[in-house]
């Protein structure tokens, strides 16, 4: 009993969004459900006892065809009345779906970041993503079919009971044993469903390789096809696997199931048919009600014996759900009151900051630095030195291991961590494009004019973009929807992520590599832009065109996760260390 009632917990708690979302939906189709059922059962079961016996009375054919035709009546109306609220209950169902998607995004979205890169996390996401919405509308069935089939089975049974008394053990018996069949079957079922997430992930991963643009190129002209097929083959072959090794665990828990219907209808016949020979039950009209309620019933306890099974691995279902909504985040959904920055030009100071991923050797260590409100800073380094990671610390993607961030004089963690995003503009490398308008693509801080968009587009050099295409700021970037869409180079990407940071009033600008496309004239114009005294706004830079960092204000190396060196571009070469070391190497291929 424990278990039932946390099954219908869990179920309860899939049926939220249909309580947020649509409770005149959720309490009409219960209601409609739960009333009609049973009067269509009883009708069956009492109609043709009804005919009969009053035939046997001697009633006359036009008596016997209007009762007959009140009863269709009847029933007809009970058909009728759902089909009332058809058209509302189709719609609400597909707002609620859209409902409980947008949930899941939200969710998502106030994960912190650092369960972005954990494989445990995407298998979460992907139960919640694949199963939420089919689960919630399954819990809502279940609802309407348990009070149903609970109503219908106890009138039925009840007349059985008048007739023959210990019909009503044998189902108890059975019901029973199928209960405890189910309970296995589910267990089976999501050890199954748990198994073949990753190895689903790994299928849909294909699919994106040869459906996405970027790997196109690659696939046609390498060999890395050859490979994908032989690993798309070994993953086919281990879903292949699971999916027969449960289908005979399955199968033989299905025969279980069906071996004891057939038992039990035996046994309950056999026990009718003795009752009719000693006389127990003597009138046809009764025999007919007995065998009717018997089959109906028995018919209904099968279909209950199923939600019962339904019950417990909706139940099992929403643990797995409830996994992906449970996960704790500390930055995303910090609730306590915090501080606004205001609409000033920020400092940012590093104080013996640390920090390391989980699982990883790489660490920051021992970052101090002070950064002047207006300062352009440049920081250079090796691969996997740490300078990206500084970019997301500041963005507050991470929170720092020890040490602490200050801006504007205020510990970084005292901060409204999405209002203080929202006065940081960044540039990455890899710049997205999305499947929206050309403006919409700019205008992802801040919704600007159209004014406005000429004149950063014109700054940027963007125009050329749509000149060359014949097309105006409504067009949509990428083909993903549209075929007259436009496909943009990796050099016009990276200018569209600088035009974006254009269109706010930002207190800090993060450019992480943001000119590694651009043809040197772009370079240098971006270079005019973003270092020049024109831009008052304090920038962090990151670069490894050195080139790019002579008109920093000052350039700071990580090397090792540490800051090796600081200062202006002829202060670093006149010590002749790590930067100077790299400048050099740098400017021999220019000679």
């Amino acid at each position: 009993m424990k278990a039932f009632f946390k099954n219908i917990k869990n179920i309860a708690w899939l049926c939220r969004p249909y309580w947020k979302y649509g409770k005149l939906y959720l309490i009409l189709s219960i209601t409609i459900s739960v009333f009609l059922a049973p009067v269509k059962d009883i009708i069956y079961v009492f109609f043709p006892k009804e005919v009969v016996d009053l035939l046997v009375s001697g009633k006359s054919f036009q008596y016997v065809a209007i009762f007959a035709s009140i009863i269709c009546g009847i029933e007809f109306i009970t058909y009728l009345i759902p089909c009332f609220f058809f058209c509302y209950f189709q719609r609400k169902s597909v707002y609620i779906d859209l409902k409980i998607k947008r949930d899941i995004y939200e969710k998502a979205l106030r994960i912190d970041y650092k369960y972005i890169d954990n494989p445990e996390y995407y298998n979460k996401y992907a139960w919640a993503l694949n199963e939420y919405a089919g689960q919630t509308h399954a819990a809502r069935d279940f609802i309407n079919n348990f009070l149903q089939y609970f109503l219908t089975i106890t009138a039925l049974l009840s007349i059985i009971a008048t007739i023959g008394p210990w019909i009503l053990l044998i189902e108890a018996v059975q019901l029973i044993l199928h209960a405890i069949i189910n309970v296995r079957e589910n267990k089976i079922e999501i050890k199954k469903k748990d198994e073949l997430i990753p190895i689903n992930r790994r299928l849909s991963y294909f699919h994106r390789l040869f459906y996405l643009k970027e790997y196109s190129a690659d696939l046609k002209a390498t060999s890395l096809s050859e490979s994908v097929f032989t690993k798309y083959e070994n993953v086919g072959k281990s879903n292949i696997e699971i999916v027969n090794r449960y289908a005979k665990k399955t199968l033989f828990l299905g025969m279980l199931h069906e071996s004891i219907f057939a038992i039990t209808e035996f046994i309950i016949i056999i026990y009718l048919i003795y009752n009719i020979t000693i006389g127990n039950i003597a009138e046809v009209g009764l025999y007919i009600t007995m065998m009717l309620a018997f089959y109906r019933a028995d018919s209904k306890l099968q279909g209950f014996i199923r939600l019962l099974r339904k019950a417990n691995e909706l139940s099992l279902n929403a643990e797995e759900i409830h996994t992906f909504f449970d996960i704790k985040s500390e930055i995303e959904i910090d609730t306590q009151k915090k501080l606004v920055p205001y609409n000033e030009v920020f400092s940012v100071e590093l104080r013996n900051v640390g920090f390391a991923y989980e699982n990883s050797s790489f660490a920051l260590s021992n970052m101090n630095i002070s950064i002047k409100p207006g300062e352009k800073l440049a920081i250079v380094g090796e691969n996997g030195a740490g300078k990206s990671t500084f970019i997301k610390l500041l963005l507050r993607l991470y929170d720092v291991s020890n040490g602490e961030i200050i801006i504007n004089g205020k510990p970084i963690k005292e901060y409204d961590v999405h209002a203080l995003r929202r006065k940081i503009g960044i540039a990455f490398q890899n710049p997205n494009i999305y499947a929206m308008t050309f403006s919409e693509n700019i205008s992802l801080y801040n919704e600007i004019s159209e004014i406005e968009l000429d004149k950063i587009s014109e700054k940027f050099g963007l125009n050329s973009i749509l000149k060359k295409n014949n097309v105006g700021y409504d067009v949509e970037l990428t083909r993903e929807f549209e075929e007259n869409g436009i496909i943009l180079s990796g050099g016009e990407t990276q200018k569209i992520a600088l035009a974006r940071i254009m269109t706010g009033d930002f207190g800090l600008l993060l450019l992480d590599e943001p000119s590694s496309a651009l043809d040197p004239i772009a370079e240098y114009k971006m270079n005019e832009l973003i270092l020049s005294a024109a831009n008052k706004t304090t920038t962090i830079m990151v670069a490894h065109r050195l080139s790019t960092t002579r008109n920093a204000d000052r350039i700071v190396l990580i090397d090792h996760g540490e800051i090796k060196e600081s200062g202006t571009h002829d202060e670093l070469m006149t010590l002749h260390g790590k930067y100077y070391e790299m400048f050099t190497k740098q400017a021999e291929n220019y000679i």
